[in-house]
């Protein structure tokens, strides 16, 4: 009965999904006047800090007026302050971790007040939402999006268990791209700079057609090198290969309709730094609780395999020289599509937005940093090569409606569905798909696996007016996911399983604001956020496939959003305390001569801080800005079975590190701007950013090395721009920028234990730069 029942459930949300997309078309006869300006437009007072207008709660809400710790960016912040895509955002936000994950194409980790999840396995789910033109990825591969064509990034901290994609248990993030003008007009923008760098972006406008499309062409194109060089060869690595062309066309379909269809297909062929050696010797047997390190030691070839030859060699060179010969490849292929239509129903606004991806994402690489191992005179082998291949497919249906009960309610309800199908293979190697893991080109793991989910949501918030200057927020989220997972093992031993579950639970949030005055907010929330439980999708037992539990977190949070001087100074401060519950923790582990990766349930954990964003805007020429964060997240239990004593558990929570949560990370930045002719005009940007120790490595390291931890580090970033505008060039920018600007060389990003061996992954950091745009 209950399987008849989630199939017949099955098929009403599909209908309903399907029914409400279709609906607007229907509807195109009751349309009424479309709504006013959209996210992340604003009236300009030259007196003070601009108004950004944000759509966190799928409303237009000035920022000062949003109770939530949204920050906001515009096309403006993002071309003053070079961000080239979505993990360089970081250095504006406070208790906000982004990086770019090189073992999948274009992957982003993501980590916001200490809720973090990064591996890349696609049976396991994001804790921070992306959402590009309102529709959210299922996977962080591919989330770490070009800042091309956009124009506004929200970043909401906390989580968004109510109106948002599912699983947005720390926190979201959304961009959207311009949308088609309809005039005729092009944006071409050209960049050089250090490592071979040159980017390429192209915008085309076409006049509209007729009265009813307006069609938008684009297009971009990424390349570079590495800013390691292979010791052997002194050849730069690979750096960025990468294009993507699409267009979007916007349809008027009456006077209260629109439908926005958008299409692009992106094609990553894009290389990395190679990882580096962190691994140390054990003293155990390889195969037997031994390392990579013990393995090397054993056979005769010294410490080829261990941190010796790694970490601690290239960390005195600014981790410039790459050992391994085997070049690191990263490849993504993918076609995106969304169409998004807005009418009215009566007095009420209907969207209904579908979202579709389909990629293909393959890995090649050399996993430990170990240089060319000798095995026979002139020859030499990579010692531990990863080489798999992923493909993902996602289709998505949201429909919400939004309008006024009355004049002291308003409301926001909808629909939610997600399905995805995704399948992990062998990628070729040596000519063939033998494996997915080798040693010494000897493969010691190969399987395929695979899951399809299918996740239904229903969704319903209301602001009520308590009086003239006080409001109440209610809402509430009920998700239903349902994951079928299967994977066949055939080496080193054959097994094959099945699996299937079901994952549901409310989620919801409340908000209680309250304006003493026309220039200050304050505000008090309680918020839950809930990610399903699933498989491990990299297991190598039929035992350790899972399920793993889904977990929950509580967050209360109380801030105030206050401006001074005539809208000149503004303050945002916020303090909050998180309650984590079942805590999912991704862990890579040894399993024989391979490695498995598994997730485990924390117990219990808390999270706890402070949050202050300021700009300042004395003069119409200066801004300045600055925000700031502390964060203290620990473990209160983390518990383990005692396999010495079944039915027992072990608390090892001093032994797990509370990953990618700082404790302290700050910025600040100035924008200053001199007009030196009628036409003619000179911006500044200065920008420096510090965060504190991080440990990026869910083991601790407990031989005193810290290898788990990423030493802290400041940035400063610079540029200079002239801009011209005048009548046949609508605005001429030319620039040049420093990133990183006292700091040459590399740094660590991302260290991991894996089990059998020990890594890290390093980025750049002094890079220079020249560009130029143009709008006709």
């Amino acid at each position: 009965m209950k399987q008849l029942a989630r199939a017949n459930r099955a098929r009403f949300f599909k209908l309903l999904m399907i029914g409400g997309a279709l609906v607007p078309a229907a509807a195109m006869a009751q349309a009424q006047p479309a709504d006013a300006q959209g996210a992340g437009e604003g009236q300009t007072d030259t007196s003070g800090i601009d108004n950004i207008v944000v759509t966190a709660r799928f409303r237009n809400e000035k920022l000062q007026d949003t109770p939530l710790s949204v920050s906001a960016l515009n096309a403006n912040i993002i071309q003053n302050s070079v961000l080239l895509d979505v993990q360089n955002i970081q250095k504006f936000l406070p208790n906000v971790q982004l990086a770019r994950v090189s073992f999948a194409g274009n992957a982003l980790a993501a980590s916001i007040r200490g809720v973090s999840f990064a591996d890349l396995e696609k049976t396991f789910d994001p804790a921070i939402g992306i959402s590009i033109d309102g529709v959210f990825l299922g996977t962080n591969t591919g989330a770490n999006v070009d800042f091309f064509d956009l124009e506004s990034v929200e970043v909401l901290r906390g989580p968004q268990g109510t109106l948002y994609g599912r699983n947005t248990i720390g926190g979201t993030i959304s961009m959207r791209r311009t949308k088609p003008t309809g005039e005729l007009g092009a944006t071409l923008h050209g960049r050089y700079g250090s490592y071979g760098t040159y980017d390429l972006d192209a915008v085309v406008n076409l006049p509209k057609i007729g009265d009813v499309a307006s069609i938008k062409l684009f297009g971009l194109l990424r390349k570079s090198d590495s800013f390691t060089r292979n010791r052997y060869t002194g050849e730069r690595e690979k750096g960025r290969d990468f294009w993507n062309i699409g267009g979007s066309m916007l349809l008027d379909l009456g006077p209260d309709t629109t439908a926005l269809l958008s299409v692009d297909y992106q094609k990553d062929r894009s290389g990395y730094p190679s990882t580096v050696n962190l691994t140390q010797a054990s003293g155990l047997p390889f195969g037997a609780g031994g390392n990579i390190c013990d393995f090397t030691l054993a056979i005769g070839l010294g410490d080829l395999g261990c941190a010796s030859q790694g970490y601690l060699k290239q960390a005195k060179e600014n981790y410039t020289l790459a050992n391994t010969s085997l070049p690191f490849r990263s490849f993504i292929d993918g076609v995106n599509g969304s169409l998004e239509i807005n009418t009215k129903l009566g007095g009420f606004k209907l969207t209904a937005i579908t979202g579709y991806r389909n990629t293909n994402d393959s890995l090649l690489e050399e996993n430990t940093g170990a240089p060319p191992i000798p095995v026979a005179p002139g020859v030499a082998l990579p010692l531990f090569v990863a080489a798999r291949d992923q493909s993902y497919k996602q289709f998505s249906q949201e429909v919400r409606i939004s309008g006024n009960l009355t004049d002291r309610i308003d409301i926001v309800a909808g629909a939610y569905y997600l399905h995805t199908n995704y399948f992990i293979k062998p990628y070729p190697y040596n000519g063939a798909r033998a494996a997915q893991a080798y040693i010494l080109n000897g493969p010691v793991q190969n399987f395929t696996a695979g899951q399809r989910l299918d996740s239904f949501a229903v969704f319903a918030e209301s602001i009520i007016k308590l009086g003239s200057n006080v409001r109440l927020t209610v809402g509430g989220r009920y998700t239903w996911e349902t994951k079928d997972f299967n994977i066949d093992f055939t080496v080193p031993g054959a097994f094959s399983a099945k699996a299937k579950k079901t994952f549901s639970d409310p989620t919801g949030r409340v908000i209680l604001d309250w304006k003493p005055n026309p220039d200050t907010m304050l505000y008090a929330s309680w918020s839950r956020g809930f990610r399903s439980g699933g498989f491990n999708g990299r297991a190598t037992s039929a035992t350790s496939i899972g399920p793993y539990n889904p977990e929950k977190v509580d967050s209360y949070e109380a801030g105030a959003k206050s401006e001074f001087f005539g809208g000149k100074l503004r303050l945002n401060p916020t303090a909050f305390w998180v309650n984590y519950n079942n805590k999912q923790e991704d862990i890579i582990r040894a399993a024989g001569a391979g490695t498995e990766t598994i997730v485990e349930n924390a117990a219990s954990a808390r999270i706890w801080g402070l949050e202050l964003e300021m700009q300042a805007r004395p003069t119409p020429d200066l801004t300045l800005r600055a925000s700031g964060g502390y964060l203290n997240g620990r473990y209160k239990t983390f518990l383990i079975p005692n396999l010495a004593n079944p039915g027992t558990f072990i608390d090892v929570s001093s032994q797990r590190n509370f990953r990618r949560a700082p404790k302290v990370s700050f910025n600040a930045g100035v924008d200053y701007g001199m007009q030196v002719s009628s036409a003619d005009r000179v911006t500044f940007t200065l920008d420096y950013a510090f965060i504190d120790d991080l440990t990026a490595s869910p083991l601790a390291d407990t031989t005193g090395a810290r290898r788990d931890v990423i030493p802290a580090y400041g940035t400063l970033d610079a540029s200079i721009a002239l801009l011209h505008e005048g009548s046949a060039i609508k605005n001429l920018r030319v620039s040049a920028y420093a990133r990183d600007l006292l700091n040459k060389g590399g740094r660590l990003a991302n260290v991991l234990d894996a089990g059998l061996f020990y890594f890290g992954v390093v980025a750049p950091r002094q890079q220079f730069g020249i560009e130029a745009t143009v709008k006709f």
